[in-house]
């Protein structure tokens, strides 16, 4: 068998020719590659150019990376250090790309944000355009009253009488006084618009031929609304039994200075009676006092609702 073999590659190498599976072809001699598979013989024909071409490529490839080597060598450069770098590198493009996506998410919220403040500044804006309209008519206003009458509260108190032993009803009133504060709530109806006359400077002029002469008044840097109207409001707990009526004087905008009378129901003695007056020793309170509607004047200082509204926000 081996005899065998040996005759066969002899005849390859002298004819060129590859054997495999009792196929043959005519070659021209060349250095040849022996593979065996299974009993089947397989003759390789390469070109030993081919072959020194590769040998080349490798002996390039290598001195390449020869090359390579002695200039990082040369240069002092650790290659690990540059790998190092270039992971660090890596990590901080990684964390700003993150940043970049939580910069982005934090600037959809703050449009969001944006178009929720900027309707609120709208409405802000809607509001005091309201409270600063000067061409409107009616406003509602809210403030303090002074009421020159104080609302009376009438008792009976026993005292010793002359003679020992008895007693005299006596009548007082723990509400004793000229002067009262109630809260206020009413409307302000324009009947003269006074603006243009107060946003003027008035000189002093003399009145008459009297030595007195008229202060000299300058305008305030900014325009305000003056003007005269009618005032009708209601007070205390009993709203319906305690009205106020009078001219009001609206100056600077949002302020009101009202004089007027104070309508209301009074719990009031008899006509007979006045406090300090004895009564009879069967009678009570109810039988010597009644109900009765007074009208009493007063001064108000009061607040333009809507400017109150607004200073709120």
């Amino acid at each position: 068998m081996k005899k065998h073999l040996s005759f066969c590659l002899l005849m390859v190498a002298l004819l060129g020719v590859t054997a495999r599976a009792q196929d043959t072809v005519r070659v021209t001699v060349r250095d040849t590659v022996t593979v065996v598979r299974h009993d089947t013989v397989t003759l390789r024909i390469v070109d030993s150019s081919t072959i020194r071409l590769l040998q080349d490529k490798l002996q390039l490839a290598e001195e390449k990376d020869q090359f390579y080597k002695s200039i990082l060598s040369n240069s002092g450069i650790d290659k690990n250090k540059l790998e190092a770098d270039r992971d660090h590198y890596r990590h901080i493009v990684d964390s700003l790309q993150a940043q970049v996506r939580q910069c982005e998410l934090d600037n959809v919220r703050k449009e969001e944000a944006n178009k929720y403040l900027t309707q609120r500044a709208k409405d802000a804006e809607g509001k005091v355009a309201e409270a600063t309209n000067k061409k409107k008519k009616v406003r509602a206003i809210q403030g303090i009253a002074m009421r020159f009458y104080r609302t009376p509260n009438w008792e009976v108190r026993l005292q010793p009488a002359a003679e020992t032993g008895t007693y005299n009803k006596v009548l007082r009133n723990r509400n004793a006084g000229n002067i009262e504060f109630d809260f206020v709530t009413g409307a302000s109806v324009m009947l003269w618009d006074l603006t243009k006359y107060f946003n003027k400077d008035h000189e002093s002029r003399q009145i008459g031929e009297t030595n007195i002469k008229t202060p000299e008044l300058r305008k305030f840097d900014q325009d305000f609304a003056y003007d005269v109207g009618i005032y009708v409001g209601f007070g205390g707990s009993n709203l319906f039994k305690n009205f106020y009526v009078g001219p009001s004087f609206r100056f600077v905008d949002f302020f009101y200075l009202t004089v007027g009378f104070n309508v209301a129901e009074y719990t009031v003695l008899h006509s007979d009676l006045s406090e300090g007056d004895i009564i009879g020793a069967s009678q009570t309170i109810d039988d010597v006092t009644a109900k009765a509607w007074l009208m009493k004047p007063f001064v108000a200082l009061s607040i333009d609702l809507d400017f109150l509204s607004y200073i709120k926000k």
